[in-house]
């Protein structure tokens, strides 16, 4: 299954290529076209097409090194064009990635500077990547690019500006009217005139400068580095991350792309063995004591892991603090997390801890770290606080995937930029945050649109630690108990914190739910009517049972389920709704349906609805 097949269709090698020459690669289905070129006036330029439909018009591209732009007053000199076909594990939002792409080694000419580079570009059936190929030995200053997105006039682009922590609120807005200067954080996504969707990010970024997009006050988003503002030193030959766009004609497309991480390397069989199936590499469901301000006192943490394991939840995270609290006479912290995880090994709970990374920036500190860590027994680790992608930072969170890797203990990144596909490479990232997410309700309200725009925007780009579900009346903000249980459901985190005191949990009638919702799926389908902003509706598959989440982002309205999509004719059912007026309340249901007949769904504002469906015997 993940074996690739890599064809060379044609290298064609030829003159020096007339200004404004297309050089066309079509996707394996034919539906997208991406044109590479130099312009008039000698500009690389890009253009992309989706049937009829223009998703990009004419953007500049180019890479800025040793002050050269080297995509300005170029030539296209040879092309060389390869197919592949890939099927892999993955794990998130379906079972098997699935890579068919069609590929061009565009070599390119800079004129003044006499350097021959090359552009990378592939296009697959819903989307396209590319990226800079710089060749050399010697060290050399990377001052930026002139890499854009032209978006079509008509559309609105979905953005956020928190660019530190990518911790932002969505808002839509026609580009020509966000002010110029605007910096707008990765995932971008765009809203077509016909409704056709795009979505635009970067991925594969290991080893480089994190790149947001600036509003022009015109429809060009342009390439911007704020965390490197005067550049940065590439060693030898310069390899970009692979700057993206996805396009569709649905959410669905968009939600199911395999794109970002298939633009990344599969990981290293000596480091992981068995890719995703390495066994010290597990997904699942964490308590943590943080959101509900519980104490860190050792003996309440054995209650915490008791709980975990009373939720058939595979792991406890105890967070910021620790060190400091166990930090006793007679007693250090790490025999108190030796004994803390001994006790949650008898019980089949793994323990993870929280870490500042300014405490393991310097490799000598990070791995002793590590090493104590694994030595006490804990299986992940949490770094918090990057809060920046410049290329040095970058560079920390590649080797802490890799240290990690080392002492087999699982990562996951808060006050984190946006995921590139890092998993795919590393596959001990459990998740990252890089989401404005529930923590956020414990000092202010997050908007119920909030929760219907993030499945179609931010986790476009990969796996969020939202750390889902409150139970507790104080902490819901405009949201009912039912859209909290769907999130866990709607939002893609391999390993997902839950947020909310235990007690809330196992009071609520719906513990057996709790207990079986999966944090990773076979298959997940958007289902109709789903509108970013407006309503999130999922149906995912584990194993023969389905799942189905749904985020009322808008007011009081009513959702008609159609369950055609479901392989067999009869189900017994768990249905989880809102409760009229009761936010705090929901409705449980236990029964069998037939899957021929719709149900309407009557939603409050805020609200939500859970579906658990077993196949009848």
């Amino acid at each position: 299954m993940c074996k690739l097949r890599l064809i060379v269709i044609a290298s064609l090698v030829v003159g020096l290529a007339p200004a404004g020459m297309a050089r066309v690669l079509p996707s394996p289905d034919g539906k997208i076209q991406a044109d590479l070129y130099a312009n008039d006036a000698g500009r690389l330029c890009l253009r992309l097409v989706r049937g009829s439909t223009p998703i990009l018009d004419e953007s500049p591209l180019g890479i800025t090194v040793n002050g050269i732009d080297l995509g300005n007053g170029i030539q296209i000199t040879s092309i060389e064009h390869l197919t592949a076909q890939q099927n892999y594990p993955w794990r998130g939002v379906h079972a098997v990635a699935v890579n068919n792409q069609n590929s061009a080694l565009v070599s390119v000419s800079h004129a003044a500077s006499k350097l021959q580079y090359t552009v990378e570009l592939i296009v697959f059936n819903d989307g396209m990547g590319y990226r800079y190929i710089i060749p050399g030995t010697e060290e050399r200053m990377v001052q930026g690019e002139t890499s854009s997105w032209n978006v079509v006039a008509g559309s609105q682009v979905w953005f956020h500006s928190k660019t530190g922590n990518y911790e932002g609120y969505y808002a839509r807005q026609k580009p020509e009217q966000i002010p110029a200067g605007t910096v707008m954080a990765f995932p971008i996504v765009a809203e077509l005139a016909d409704g056709t969707l795009a979505a635009f990010t970067e991925a594969g970024l290991f080893a480089y400068s994190g790149m947001t997009l600036k509003a022009a006050g015109s429809t060009l988003l342009s390439a911007v580095f704020e965390d490197d503002p005067q550049g940065w030193k590439e060693p030898g030959e310069i390899r970009t991350p692979w700057r993206v766009t996805l396009t569709g004609p649905d959410l669905n497309t968009l939600v199911n792309s395999d794109i970002v991480h298939n633009l990344c390397p599969p990981p290293d069989a000596t480091r992981y063995p068995q890719g995703f199936s390495t066994p010290w590499i597990r997904p699942g469901r964490a308590l943590w004591n943080w959101w509900s301000d519980s104490p860190l006192d050792l003996p309440l943490q054995k209650e915490w892991v008791d709980k975990a394991a009373g939720l058939g939840f595979e792991f406890y995270l105890v967070d910021a603090g620790w060190e400091k609290a166990w930090e006793q006479p007679g007693k250090d912290k790490w025999a108190a997390l030796k004994e803390l995880c001994d006790y949650a090994k008898a019980k089949n709970v793994g323990i993870q801890v929280w870490k500042h990374w300014s405490g393991i920036e310097k490799s000598d500190d990070r791995r002793d770290f590590f090493r104590l860590c694994a030595e006490a027994g804990a299986v992940g680790v949490k770094i918090d606080f990057m809060d920046s992608e410049s290329r040095q930072m970058i560079r920390f969170y590649t080797q802490t995937l890799v240290d990690a890797a080392e002492y087999k203990l699982m990562i996951n990144f808060h006050g984190a930029n946006k995921p590139t596909g890092e998993s795919r490479t590393y596959p001990n990232e459990m998740t990252r945050e890089g989401i404005h997410g529930l923590e956020y309700n414990k000092w202010s309200d997050i908007p119920p649109s909030h929760y219907a725009t993030l499945p179609f925007t931010r986790y476009l780009a990969g796996h969020g630690d939202f750390t889902p579900c409150t139970f507790n009346p104080e902490k819901l903000k405009g949201t009912t108990v039912s859209l909290q249980l769907a999130s866990t459901i709607v939002f893609t985190s391999p390993l997902m914190h839950w947020a909310d005191h235990w007690k809330f949990y196992l009071a609520s009638p719906v513990v057996d739910v709790i207990k079986q919702t999966p944090t990773v799926w076979e298959e997940t389908l958007v289902l109709s009517g789903s509108k970013i902003g407006e309503m999130a509706a999922f149906a995912r598959r584990s194993g023969d049972k389905w799942f189905i989440g749904i985020i009322n982002g808008g007011g009081k309205t009513q959702y008609t389920l159609n369950l055609a999509f479901l392989p067999k004719m009869q189900y017994n059912a768990i249905f989880v709704s809102d409760v009229a007026g009761k936010p705090a309340e929901m409705a449980v249901e236990r029964i069998a349906i037939d899957k021929g007949a719709p149900r309407v769904i009557q939603l409050e504002p805020g609200g939500g609805f859970v579906a658990v469906l077993t196949p009848k015997p």
